[in-house]
């Protein structure tokens, strides 16, 4: 394994992403909309995860492959706050997916 693929794999394992890099929902992850939430089932781990109204948003948008910036842009229109904090927001809760497994990057 080359140099930039072994630090991919890392990225992958630590739950960091790398900049630029397209998310998608893990395909071992069922999605289910319940009113304004999402609830997730990971088949591989059978863990269930129930996303709130803005995680549900996110995730939504993560259907499509989206970078992290296109992320940001899509969810400061939806919603009032600030722009620095919505990065840092997203960025943990694209980090608590990836640690999850729940994404995956390309």
């Amino acid at each position: 394994m080359d140099r930039d693929a072994a630090a991919d794999a890392k990225d992958q394992e630590t739950g960091s992403l790398v900049p630029g890099s397209r998310v998608h929902p893990d395909p071992s992850v069922l999605a289910k909309r319940v009113d304004d939430e999402i609830v997730l089932v990971h088949l591989e781990t059978n863990r269930i995860y129930e996303l709130n109204r803005t995680a549900a948003f996110l995730w939504d948008a993560l259907a499509a492959g989206s970078t992290q910036a296109e992320l940001e842009q899509r969810l400061a229109l939806e919603f009032d706050v600030d722009p620095e904090q919505l990065a840092r927001e997203i960025d943990e809760l694209l980090g608590q997916f990836m640690s999850e497994r729940l994404i995956r990057t390309e």
